[in-house]
């Protein structure tokens, strides 16, 4: 299943593009997010190609349609 904090940053890739909007909104929600969860949005905002990196999670996600 996929987050909302996981939506939001492919939404951030798809309507700016660019890696810095990818960045601000993975470190907006990992401040969000309990400890637990935040892996995700800091090894994207840790990476040197944001961009590149949501690209790769889109092009795997297990998406579940009812």
């Amino acid at each position: 299943m996929i987050s909302d904090a996981t939506l939001a940053v492919l939404l951030a890739a798809k309507i700016h593009g660019t890696d810095a909007a990818v960045r601000s909104t993975a470190q907006r929600c990992a401040k969000l997010l309990p400890r637990s969860k935040r892996d995700l949005m800091f090894q994207i905002s840790d990476s040197k190609k944001p961009l590149e990196l949501v690209a790769h999670i889109a092009a795997n996600l297990d998406l579940e349609l009812d």
